[in-house]
Parts: structure tokens; sequence; C-alpha cells
């Protein structure tokens, strides 16, 4: 059995702007900078000017791209084979349209992709030891002290099945148990730092503290629950405590965490040491979009993949960025452009949900650069990142599963910190989570139940992530369903609650390796 006590109940965000409160000085689900200690008020009202867009380059978010600077000494020979892979590419594009043809270009898609796009590097398997810390500060001209809540999500034991401990089960007569998840993140212990006490909070022994037992660390509260109780959404740890005009305190929180890198894609250029290639997933083993409500007893469908909309917002920045950060039914944008995608599919391929989605992930690494001053005051939802032809990590993902969802293919939202292969820099970051279906003769052919015939996998589009998990991605909270809206994503974010001096209040987390990495299998290169 992988999954613990804690993760029962696992969740997550897809907009940034929730991420920040009253006086963070940046977003945490991407990395925004907002104007300081009444950042939140502000983007409640509307009142920030909106970020230039000038700057919007493609590829990693702005820091990610530090860590990646040693792998561009190895793409010089690349350049010939993009050049050659482009002239091959020219001379069926101005050939006549002929099916065989139109065949032939599908299938050298993946192979131009794989050349226009950089390399990156990830480990094998990756041990280190990762410190949050979160800094509340009262100012010293505040008009009163200061009492707050602030909530963390407990992070949890991630698998290839999101948290699940199977992957297939098989049919009683194959006589075959069922096929296990592979574990992905394994968090061994997170232990608490508060007022010169350190305190366990996940370890094989520890248990659930609730309120009405809280610890008291000289004046401050502490207190956790491994089920979705003491925080609706899941998991969480909470800190009470308050604060005179000019005081400070610090959280610190340690987590000592080994990771994996892994597949879901069985065709992809992912070298074999990368764990699930053998039962991953391909365009010619997927199933179609009417096959989703057969898998998983139709739970991730009426979950996810039913509902156009997911995630809705309030206020003056719902109304410049769109009231639903998932809108699958804007035909202006959303629909027009999923027809698109389609089109450009062979006859026989467009029902296929694999091509479909890794069409959509393509065409958006080719068409919506990374948008590395995204506005402040607000977060792009899917409709508003196709108009306006770019977005960072979260507004990509609404997009993504925008376009998802005008199929009903089940998507939801996963959220962390991101590093390179170094480790040495960190920024919270958001991605896609979505459920391929297996075809009925895949699935017959090997004997596996038609409702655990399917895959949970990863999609990160800004990072050129397609079906692949890395340890490089810290994952603090999966999305648990919440229809018809997605509303467990707001109460996520609202970290921070209490009564304070809105001009005085300020929060700062900041993320960083303490100890490690250890590499012990070496790691592998992507592109």
């Amino acid at each position: 059995m992988v999954v613990r006590v804690w993760d029962k109940h696992m969740g997550r965000c897809p907009y940034c702007m929730a991420s920040t409160l009253p006086s963070d000085v940046i977003c945490y689900s991407c990395g925004r900078v907002t104007t300081g200690s009444s950042g939140m008020v502000q983007r409640s009202r509307g009142e920030f000017m909106r970020g230039a867009t000038s700057g919007a380059r493609d590829g990693l978010a702005p820091k990610m791209r530090r860590s990646q600077a040693k792998m561009r000494r190895r793409r010089k020979g690349k350049k010939k084979n993009v050049v050659l892979v482009i002239a091959v590419a020219c001379v069926f594009m101005f050939t006549p349209a002929q099916e065989h043809l139109m065949v032939f270009w599908h299938e050298l898609q993946d192979e131009i992709m794989q050349k226009l796009f950089r390399s990156f590097e990830y480990p094998i398997e990756v041990e280190y030891t990762l410190q949050q810390q979160i800094e509340v500060s009262n100012a010293p001209g505040a008009a009163f002290a200061a009492t707050f809540t602030q909530h963390v999500s407990l992070p949890p034991q991630r698998t290839s099945t999101n948290t699940m401990d199977y992957h297939f089960q098989y049919e009683s007569s194959s006589g075959a148990d069922p096929m296990s998840s592979t574990l992905l993140q394994d968090v061994r212990s997170m232990t608490v730092h508060l007022n010169g006490q350190s305190v366990d909070i996940l370890c094989d022994s520890c248990t659930s503290r609730l309120e009405a037992n809280a610890l008291n660390i000289d004046g401050d509260l502490l207190y956790w629950d491994y089920n979705a109780g003491t925080c609706t959404f899941g998991p969480c740890l909470k800190w009470e405590s308050s604060l005179q005009p000019g005081e400070t305190k610090v959280l610190r929180i340690e987590y000592d965490l080994w990771g994996r890198s892994f597949t879901w894609w069985s065709t992809g250029d992912i070298p074999g040491k990368v764990v699930g290639k053998s039962f991953a997933i391909s365009e010619d083993t997927s199933g179609g979009f009417d096959d989703i409500v057969d898998r998983g007893f139709g739970v991730w469908h009426n979950s996810y993949g039913k509902y156009e909309k997911w995630n809705e917002r309030t206020g003056m920045g719902a109304q410049k960025y769109g009231t639903w950060a998932i809108d699958g039914s804007d035909a202006t944008y959303i629909k027009s452009t999923a027809n698109t995608i389609t089109s450009t599919l062979p006859a026989d391929k467009q029902n296929n949900v694999f091509a479909f989605a890794k069409a959509t992930f393509d065409w958006m690494r080719e068409n919506l650069p990374y948008d590395s001053n995204a506005p402040v005051d607000g977060s792009r939802n899917g409709p508003l990142c196709i108009q306006e032809g770019l977005g960072d990590c979260d507004e990509q993902s609404n997009a993504f599963m925008s376009i998802m969802r005008t199929k009903q293919v089940p998507t939801w939202y996963e959220f962390g910190a991101l590093t390179g292969v170094t480790y040495e820099v960190w920024e919270s970051h958001a991605w896609a989570n979505i459920m391929i279906p297996y075809s009925d003769e895949w699935c017959e052919s090997q004997q596996v139940t038609m409702e655990t015939c399917f895959v949970l996998g990863s999609v990160d589009v800004v990072n050129s992530k397609w079906l692949l998990h890395t340890p490089t991605a810290f994952t603090n909270y999966i999305e648990v369903a919440s229809p018809p809206t997605g509303s467990y994503i707001n109460e996520y974010y609202q970290s921070l609650s209490g009564q304070w001096d809105p001009t005085a209040i300020a929060r700062t987390v900041h993320w960083q390796t303490i100890s490690g990495p250890s590499m012990p299998s070496g790691t592998f290169t992507v592109g």
C-alpha cells in the first residue's frame, strides 16, 4: 500500500491571483510581482495596470532558464537536423493534399516538435530536503495588533495514478494480480520549526492533531489533519498567531523528499531507463471520446470532464480576465481552436483522445509563448489566453484544459514548486493532469478491466512535458474534485485569514534546497 494515512484527500487550483494574500509581494502560484502590502486588496478591486507583454518569451519560466543554460552547448549538432526536417516538411506542405500524405505529415509532426524545441535535462531519481519559509510581519506603524491563521497543504505521496495504489486490475480469468502504481514522490517526513521548537507533522508514526488538541508553542497554535476536516480542500496544517505592531514571525517547514521521473507516453523521445514506457499509452493504443465514460466507473467524467466551466472567480479580476478559469463553452476562441486542431488530424484519428490532446499540446507550444510579464491584477482564463496569444504557467494550463473540456476530456490541476536539474532556484508552479482511456481492443488484448484501463498523466505545456513527470517538480497539492464549480480551488488559495491593518500586514514565502540533491541513477535529456 503506497498511499499513507494523510493522502486520503488531495486537491489543487488554477489561477495565480488567489494565491496572493492581502500583503504578498509576489503571487505564490506563478511568481508574479505585486505592489507590496496592499497587493491582494488591489487585485480584488482591479486597481492594477496591466503589465506589458512585449517581453513575452517562448519556453521555460524565466528562473528556470538559468539551470538549463549549460545544456545549450550540446544543441549545436541539432541545427542541421532542424534544417533537414523543415525542408522535408515543406515538400509535403506544398504537395497537393492527399490522404496518405496527410497521414505521413501527422507522423512527421512529432519529429519536428522534438527538433525545434530545446533540450531539457532531468534526474532519473533524486533525494533532497526542501525548505519552505513563511514570514508574516505587522509594520511598526500598524493601527492595532494583527491576528491570523495560515494554512499549509500537506503534500501527497504522488503516484503514477495521482495518489491511488494500483495502476491496472485484470480480468479474473487472467489469474493476474493488480498492477501496483509507481511511487513518484515520497514525502519521507515533514517537520515544522516554530519559536525554537521542532514538530514532526508527517512521519510513519505521526497522527492528526486537531484544533481541540492544538499544540501551544509560546502562544502560537499548531494543529493538522490528514483528512478533509480542518480544511475542506484536503489535508492541511494550520498556524494561529498574533503580531504586535513591528513584530515578525517565521514558520519554517522542511520536507525530506525522494522522487523519480515517469512517463505515460510509450512512443515519445524518452529513454528506456525512465519508468513507465512498457505499459504507457500512445496514439495507436488510445481510445475515443466515447470511451471516457466507461473508464473509472465514470468517476473522472462525472467529476471533471462533463463540466465545460470550472473554477468560478469573482471580483474585478474576474471581470477583466474571465469568470471561469476553464471555459470550454466559449465558441469564439476555445471551440474554434478545438475545431482547427481537430481538422489537422487524419480522419481516422479525429475521435482519438491521445491524438487530439497531443495535437493541442503541440499547437500551444507553437502558438502561445510564455508571458514573463503576465497581469498582476488577475489571471487570464482559457479563452483570453488564446485570444491574446500568450500566458504564464497557470494561464496556459487554463487554455489547455478549456480545449479538453470541449470534448469532455477530464482534466484537473496540480500545484507545487519547480526547479532545474541543479536544484539551485525554485519558483511556484502550476500544471495540468489528464485522463486518457486505452482502446477497447488494447484493454481486451491485455486482459485489463475496462474500469481501470486508462492513464492519469501530467501535462506541463510551458515546460514541454507531455505525459512526463520529473522530480524537479515538487507536488504540494493535487486538486480534489468539487463539482459543479471547482470551489475547492479558491479555498486552497485563501491561505491566510484573520484581522489586521490592511496597510501594515506583509507575508513572504521562500523555497530553497537545504540538502542534496543526490542523483544515484544519473540524468536523462529530452529533446
